[in-house]
This record gives C-alpha cells, structure tokens and sequence, in this order.
C-alpha cells in the first residue's frame, strides 16, 4: 500500500478557525487581567494620594487652625491643582474642591479614574475618593482624618467592585464589609458641599 505524498501549501478552513478561536481565548484573558492590573494601579495611586494629603490637612490644621475643602491650600496638592482655574481639567473649575486623577474628556465626563474630595460630618473629616468614569468598578475609598483604617463601599452589586472593596479592606467575606463611616458618625450634619469651616 502506497501513499500518494501531496505537495500541500497553505491551511486548511478546520486549522484557520482553530487558530482564531484559540487567539480570541488568549486575548479575552489578557484583556480581564490587563482591566484587573490597571485597576489595581489606579487604586494605588488614590490610596497613596489619601495618605499623602491627610498629613497635608494636618500640617494646614497647626498652622491656621483649621482644616480646609481647598486643594490649592495644601502644600502637597497635586500639581494639577496647585491653582484653580476656571478651565481645569483636573478640578472642578475654579472652586477647586475635586481633584479628577485622570482629569475629564472634553465632554466634562471623568476618565475613568477617581474623584477625590475632602468631607465634612459634623466635626469630623473625611478624604473620600469616589471612582468614577466605569461601568464595572463602582465603589467610594473613605478615609478618616484621625485613622489608619480606609473604608471601600462598593456603590453597586458588580462582582468587580465588591472584589476590589474585598481586596482593599483584605477581607474574604462581602458580608464583612463596613459601611460607610460618614453614615456612622455619630457627630450631627450631613455631608457638606462646598464651603470651609472656620
């Protein structure tokens, strides 16, 4: 029994579409751990950010006495919103009370990134960054001026969010998760927009 060897160039239709399947499969992975690692730095960047401007608030507070909503105040703001200007990608105009970490479109909608603000409840302080510019990550960082502790409240029921709130408060369980410690005060007020106190 002989077999005729072909002189075959080329791919069949049954290889070709093997080979873009298993490329579409590879490349949906790399897309979920890409979206999952750009997360994580964005995370990052904000948390290091809240650290940085509490200390900021504090040596404020010793020398006029007081905290302030203003990132122009501060003498570690980012560099973004050292001035306020009225066309400030980066800030909510010329009242400078919201950093945007990766500024807005030119539609004014946020990057997808964080807003990062300064809250008041009563007599306490709050350094919040809301995420925003997402569909799938929504959740709120809140940080106590006089704590360590950070607070993640996801904002919707997304797999997503509730893990990366997991991920920051290193915990295993939703059912764990905190609340908001601006809704916990016990001081009386509400959230205050804009504004400073003396």
């Amino acid at each position: 029994m002989y077999y005729r060897m072909t002189n075959r160039q080329g791919f069949t239709l049954l290889e070709l579409t093997v080979c873009v399947i298993m490329i579409a499969i590879l490349a949906s992975m790399a897309i979920s751990y890409y979206e999952h690692a750009m997360e994580n730095i964005r995370r990052a960047d904000v948390l290091s950010l809240l650290g940085v401007e509490i200390t900021a608030q504090d040596r404020y507070r010793l020398t006029k006495g007081r905290y302030t909503r203003y990132w122009h105040e501060l003498d570690t703001a980012p560099v973004q919103v050292r001035r306020p200007k009225a066309d400030n990608a980066y800030a909510n105009g010329s009242e400078n009370t919201i950093f945007y970490s990766r500024g807005k479109k030119a539609n004014g909608e946020p990057r997808q990134g964080f807003e990062v603000y300064f809250d008041q409840v009563g007599e306490q302080w709050f350094m919040v960054g809301n995420r925003v510019g997402s569909d799938t990550y929504k959740y709120v960082l809140v940080r106590p001026f006089n704590s360590d502790m950070i607070y993640c409240i996801p904002k919707n029921d997304h797999e997503r969010s509730i893990a990366a709130c997991l991920d920051v408060m290193g915990l295993d369980n939703e059912a764990d998760l905190p609340g908001d410690p601006r809704d916990t005060t016990s001081l009386s007020g509400s959230s205050v927009e804009g504004g400073e106190e003396d």
